[in-house]
């Protein structure tokens, strides 16, 4: 390559003849005979003459075969499309770190930059420098600012960046790379590549194509820190009430090669379980499983910490949240009665049939003091498992149905507080009527009558607790909105159908409803306290809830209303209505909140959406409504508190009965989106879903400097691996400007100037005339 020919800046040579290689090959292995014939002719003379004749042959013959060729010189004007020699620059929230000096290694990096910025200040006629900071994506900076560059990155994606600049720059613009990172990669090559393997296939195959160097510079190295991080935890995004969850974590440790520590995983910030992990020497990462049962449905958070240990390099990866969204796999029920009855057949059919519900029900035949003349073991009626059922099974049932039966016969009376408990923490309980129920049943002076809807008399006279007269029940305003003795959608309609149905056959005698009570129905001629006596009755009690139907004679509804040309949904709407009301289920509420995620970083904006529903279930057009953010504290959860206030929006659903929230998350916590709506005048109905509010990315999960990660990357692309920040260094090899645009050129014939002719003539001429001195013509 020449270069400076006046107005051209670069030349070469070229050979304008069209002879191809045959040719080329033929006149070669020509020129060689006659050079050996020329010194085997030659064998006479001296040495120095025939090596001097056979020399002036050669020249002769080359020159020969250049004139053949033809050659030329073609000038050239270049303008040079320079590549770019990208700078990555992590930025991510593990650069914070102090290493084993004064600094951080942001601080390394940025001393890197800076001899970096020095040295790619002078001008290039290859390459244009370009500045970038990455995370979990590319910010473009500028080489001369970098100091404002903030790492607050909640990622290290090198891979992602690497694919980026390729896909920004294109293969063939790029001169090369240099990335400053601590290697602590959490996104696509963490997962490829452990630590202490290489690099594998498919990256090493991604870096070769780059086809440009690769420099890395290493802002900190293994055995800098010590470190207590929870690594990954391991668990299914929903669970199973009642049914066994397991959850794994990984803890990874650096640093600390004896002891034990305690790992805890907590729900709702109070402790669950304990386990503790033993430290060996060379083990960094331990595997620990916890199981256990939940009892409650919906979403709960749940985490996972150690406690931090002296000497540790960052405190924030001691503790990881999540979580899980319990759910009913069938609705357990226990249903317990005390004599058979065409209520009861009806009933337990009802429950049976249902697929969705696991029925334990239990028909009282016989108790202890009946008389037995056979041994226990040859009777075909076993006895009432008292012990079973209310101690050891209790937890593990939705909704326990306690009809027209009475505690008394089965010496279960000290097992009745942990009915009570049960009810408090979140079960469902209801009483239906007989005369072994109620009052009658003995439940007035008991722990039961602390979750009942209703008070009960202190008789024991049954005659005055048991009414027998035929009646029919009397809906509240409550009772004509209730989802429960909503039995047709229409209020009007419902209504009719109330006043249609048969008469209930006798009630039990109760007292006024509890202040914290909803009575849905009345009696309409017996009083409780001045007021119509309730004989359907409902009551929110702690986490459960608990229903209180008086009369024993709701299976009317279904017979002998079919034969009055009706059909049986008055039945099976009210019953199925009452079972899902009392467990709970979401899908009833007229007001539902749905939250896109269940985690969220500060910064992004959450997106949350109210559904109001008529009482037919069609969307709410048009009702107006109130939607709180609550927060708390993630380090000082209380299961139950709500926390503090965030904000409120006020809103009216769209025709779709839907309304759109969104907001930005300015803090971490765990957060609730509270929605409270009227659906009818005077009934405000509410839901609300949690979500949390933490930093993600997995940043600190394991801070350990990678290094040798950095240096495979260099390896397999042909740069080079340092430590920043690196002295003098050396030379950063980049591959030269690939794309060239000519605006000029020229070709001028060498063959034909004159004086490669007269040189040829001149070569030719000496040797004839050394031959003929010599002898040799």
């Amino acid at each position: 390559m020449l270069r400076a020919f006046g107005d051209y800046n670069e030349g070469e040579f070229l050979f304008l003849g069209n002879w191809g290689p045959p040719f080329l090959w033929l006149f070669g292995a020509i020129a060689l005979a006659l050079i050996v014939l020329t010194w085997l002719d030659l064998s006479a003379l001296p040495l120095r003459r025939r090596v001097v004749l056979v020399g002036l042959r050669g020249l002769t013959l080359v020159a020969a075969i250049t004139l053949l060729l033809e050659p030329a010189l073609e000038l050239k004007h270049v303008t040079r499309v320079k590549n770019h020699v990208v700078v990555l620059l992590d930025s991510s929230r593990s650069q914070t770190l102090e290493t084993g000096g004064d600094q951080t290694r942001f601080e390394r990096a940025l001393t890197q930059v800076e001899r970096l910025r020095r040295r790619m200040s002078q001008p290039s006629e290859d390459h244009l420098f370009e500045f970038f900071a990455f995370d979990s994506g590319l910010e473009p900076a500028s080489l001369n600012a970098a100091a404002t560059v903030t790492p607050d990155g909640d990622s290290t994606e090198i891979l992602e960046a690497l694919r980026a600049v390729a896909e920004r720059f294109g293969r063939r613009e790029l001169g090369g790379i240099v990335l400053i990172s601590d290697g602590v990669d959490n996104g696509e090559l963490s997962g490829r590549v452990e630590r202490g393997e290489g690099l594998d296939a498919d990256t090493t195959a991604f870096v070769e194509g780059l086809g440009v160097p690769i420099h890395t510079f290493a802002t900190a190295q293994a055995g800098e820190l010590r470190d207590v991080a929870i690594g990954r935890v391991f668990h299914d995004d929903f669970a199973f009430v009642r049914n066994a969850v397991e959850v794994e974590v990984d803890i990874n440790v650096r640093g600390y090669e004896s002891g034990t520590i305690p790992v805890t995983l907590r729900r709702e910030g109070q402790p669950l379980q304990t386990r503790e992990i033993s430290l060996e020497r060379g083990t960094s990462t331990y595997r620990v499983a916890f199981e256990f049962v939940p009892e409650l449905l919906g979403k709960e958070i749940y985490s996972i910490d150690v406690p931090v240990r002296e000497g540790e390099a960052l405190r924030d990866n001691n503790i990881e949240h999540f979580v899980i969204k319990i759910i009913r796999d069938k609705i357990r029920i226990l249903h317990v009665v005390g004599r058979p009855s065409w209520d009861v057949r009806y009933l337990r059919q009802l429950l049976k049939n249902n697929p969705n519900v696991d029925l334990i029900s239990f028909f009282i035949l016989r108790t202890n003091e009946d008389i037995q003349r056979a041994p226990q073991n040859e009777m075909a009626l076993i006895p009432f498992p008292v012990q079973e059922l209310f101690e050891e099974q209790l937890g593990s049932f939705d909704l326990v149905i306690l009809q027209n039966f009475t505690f008394r016969p089965y010496r279960m009376r000290q097992y009745l507080p942990n009915l009570r408990d049960y009810v408090y923490g979140g079960g469902g309980f209801m009483m239906v009527g007989g005369e072994q129920s109620f009052a009658s049943g003995g439940y007035a002076q008991t722990e039961v009558l602390d979750v009942l809807p209703v008070d009960l008399p202190g008789g024991t006279a049954v005659d005055s607790l048991v009414d027998p007269s035929d009646f029919r029940p009397q809906l509240t305003r409550a009772g004509q909105l209730h989802p429960i003795t909503r039995l047709e959608f229409d209020r009007g309609s419902n209504q009719e159908l109330w006043e249609t149905l048969p008469e209930m056959p006798g009630t039990n005698i109760v007292l006024e409803a509890r202040n914290d009570a909803t009575v849905l129905a009345t009696h309409p001629n017996l009083r409780a306290g001045g007021d119509p006596m309730p004989v359907l009755a409902v009551r929110e009690v702690g986490e459960g809830r608990s229903l209180a139907m008086t009369f024993d004679g709701s299976w009317k509804w279904n017979f002998s209303h079919v034969v009055d040309g009706g059909n049986s949904r008055p039945y099976t709407s009210f019953w199925n209505s009452a079972i899902r009301w009392l467990i709970r289920d979401p899908a009833l509420n007229l007001v539902q909140v749905e939250i896109a995620a269940e985690v969220y970083s500060p910064g992004e904006e959450v997106a949350a959406v109210v559904r109001v529903y008529n009482p037919d279930y069609s969307p709410a057009d048009a009702v107006s409504g109130v939607a709180r953010v609550w927060r708390r504290d993630l380090e000082t959860l209380v299961p139950g508190q709500r926390g503090d206030l965030v904000s409120e929006h006020p809103f009216t659903t769209d025709a779709r009965g839907r309304f759109d929230l969104r907001f930005d998350l300015a803090d971490t916590g765990a957060y609730a989106v509270e929605a409270v709506a009227e659906v009818e005048a005077g009934v405000p109905l509410s839901d609300e879903e949690i979500f949390l509010g933490v930093v993600r990315g997995g940043e600190f999960r394991d801070i350990e400097p990678r290094p040798e990660l950095l240096q495979a990357l260099s390896e397999a692309s042909g740069g080079r691996a340092r430590i920043a920040p690196a002295r003098g260094g050396g030379r950063l090899d980049f591959a030269p400007a690939r794309v060239e645009q000519v605006d000029r050129r020229k070709v001028i014939d060498i063959w034909s100037a004159p004086w490669l002719l007269l040189a040829f003539v001149v070569i030719l001429g000496l040797e004839w005339g050394l031959r003929r001195r010599w002898g040799r013509l």
